[in-house]
């Protein structure tokens, strides 16, 4: 059986493991995102 990959929990690991907040993330991605948007872009399995 394979196990399927969480995309956004990957988003989040890597976007952690860069030390990087949220809010600074949608800085960076420009103004058509949000904190809300990057929370729930990260707690989908399939993005």
């Amino acid at each position: 059986m394979q196990q399927k990959i969480h995309q956004g929990r990957n988003v989040k690991r890597f976007r952690e493991m860069l030390g990087i907040k949220q809010e600074v993330l949608t800085l960076e991605l420009g103004e058509e995102w949000s904190q809300k948007k990057i929370s729930l872009l990260e707690q989908r399995e399939t993005i």
